[in-house]
């Protein structure tokens, strides 16, 4: 499937973008994050869209009634909006998958688009990926990268949240290179940190495969979740 270039708004600024924006929120103020969050699944709601949420820090039922109370039509729109815990939705083995989680994406636009809506929406915390053993950073490089192609022709418009308080700086920096586009004072705008994913994986090949998101060195490339 391939993007029909469809414009949309994202409800907390003012701006109209091309679905399928790859887009980075480095955020340290969680009533705001939400609140924008908010806005951006409601005016998905509005636009014909199916939404989807994937919660790390609050259970499915919880996130609904937050959402539900920052003015998210939840329980209007059970059908519409899909909120999943972000843990089982990454890593249903445990362990991180970049290739489970480009196939989900995928799937859910073209399910959205078969099921009669207008398009699609995603937001996800990723603080899921701060548990050690969960994924390393060379993983998550590879899915965020990767991203990029799928979005152009699966084009489900997608922000991925990281706390700044939590994760490892380096971290930081390396995620907001793969992101084309970036959330600074509740509006859209350029990143200009992005890079090119060909340029990117090969000069990320360089850098120690033992680190993990929360920037703790461990002894090999890939990690799973005890228990």
């Amino acid at each position: 499937m391939t993007s029909a270039s469809r414009e949309i708004s994202l409800g907390f600024s003012p701006d109209q973008c091309e679905e399928g924006c790859h887009i980075i929120y480095l955020y340290n103020d969680d009533y705001e994050r939400k609140r924008t969050m908010a806005r951006f699944l409601q005016q998905g709601l509005h636009e014909g869209e199916k939404v989807l949420y994937l919660t790390s820090e609050l259970s499915p039922a919880e996130m609904k009634q937050e959402l539900q109370a920052l003015g998210v039509p939840v329980d209007k729109n059970q059908q519409d909006i899909d909120v999943i815990t972000a843990h089982y939705t990454h890593c249903p083995d445990s362990c991180f998958s970049p290739d489970f989680m480009l196939e989900m994406v995928s799937d859910y636009y073209d399910n959205a688009v078969k099921q009669g809506y207008k398009g699609a929406r995603g937001a996800g915390e990723m603080s899921w990926a701060l548990v050690d053993g969960r994924t390393t950073v060379k993983d998550l490089l590879k899915y965020e990268s990767s991203l990029n192609a799928v979005l152009h022709d699966h084009p489900l418009t997608t922000i991925c949240q990281y706390d700044a308080r939590r994760f490892d700086g380096a971290v930081i920096l390396d995620m907001m290179s793969v992101h084309p586009m970036m959330i600074v004072r509740g509006q859209l705008v350029k990143n200009p940190y992005f890079i090119p994913s060909e340029s990117l994986l090969k000069n990320f090949a360089d850098k120690s495969p033992g680190m993990n998101p929360g920037g703790k060195k461990s002894g090999h490339s890939k990690q799973r979740v005890p228990g």
